[in-house]
This record gives C-alpha cells, structure tokens and sequence, in this order.
C-alpha cells in the first residue's frame, strides 16, 4: 500500500510541476534572403531549403521552405536530404516552386514539425541551394529561443545564395 501511495503522490507532484511550469511562447524567427543573378548561359534556378536542426538530433526539427521544380532532384539538396527530405517531414506544405533571382523573406514561427512551440534553447538555421550546372551554397547560423531579447545575424553571401538577414523576436 506505501508504494502505492507514493506513486500517487509523485503523479500529483509531477503534474503540478507542469503546471507551473511557464509555457514557452513560439517565438518568430525572419529570414530575409536574396537569389543573386549570375550571368551565365546555363542558368537553372537553384534549388532552395531552409530548415532548423537542434544539437544533438539526427533529423531536422522542421523544414521551413523548400523550392524545386522536379522531386527526383530533391536529393541533390545534400544536406537537407539527410536530415529532413528522405524522412518526408510533411514536406508538402511547405514547397514551392524554384524562384528567379530576386529578394525573398521566409518567417519560422518557433515551431516543431507538429505546430508545437520548441522549447528555449540553442537551435541551427539552415540555408542550402543549389543549381545544375552551377554550384552549391550552405550557410548555417546559431539562434536561441526564449532569449528575452531580439537577435539579429547577418550572414555573407555564398555563390548561389547572396547576404541573407535573420531576426528572432518581434
């Protein structure tokens, strides 16, 4: 009976912890980012993904965009592929076609693949683009949720991404 009674008093104290707990809020992560004009005479338009990783996982914790024209060259997105697009992490819904060269913003809403608000903490943003007879750009950038504070990162451009600006909080 003792150990009973101590299961339902640690079910009580546990559920009452939870709902202490503060509720982290979503927090909206803005990412502005250009598709440099090359002047070549086999431009394709690249293919673009941009997802978040957290430390220590193996697969993303959610696809933010993605922009292609054939899904048999998703693969060709590398680093992407391996840690989202080969376990099609409802992909679908947010998918678009290539773009022109041109500025484009992309808003994360803070959260995981299920729509819940991602605790604070440290999390990797992503950009990776690439384009058929051209070349391969990964820029990677560390941002924090529930910071209490507004952060801003500019990263330099590569070849087929140019500067891109990120902005986390309000």
């Amino acid at each position: 009976m003792k150990n009973r009674a101590k299961k339902i008093i640690n079910t009580a104290l546990l559920g009452s912890a939870l709902l202490c707990s503060p509720l982290v809020q979503a927090e909206t992560v803005t990412i502005d980012m250009q598709l440099p004009a090359l002047n070549t005479s086999k431009y394709q338009r690249p293919f673009v993904a941009v997802w978040v990783e957290q430390k220590g996982q193996r697969q993303a914790v959610k696809t933010v965009s993605v922009w292609f024209d054939d899904k048999k060259w998703l693969k060709d997105i590398r680093r992407w592929w391996r840690k989202a697009g080969r376990y099609d992490q409802a992909v679908d819904a947010v998918t678009g076609a290539t773009k022109p060269p041109g500025k484009y913003q992309l808003q994360w809403d803070g959260t995981d693949l299920q729509g819940n608000a991602l605790p604070a903490g440290e999390y990797t943003l992503y950009l990776e683009a690439v384009r058929e007879h051209g070349n391969r750009t990964l820029l990677k950038q560390k941002v924090t949720l529930g910071a209490g504070k507004v952060q801003e990162y500019t990263l330099t451009a590569g070849d087929e991404l140019g500067p891109v600006s990120i902005r986390v909080g309000d």
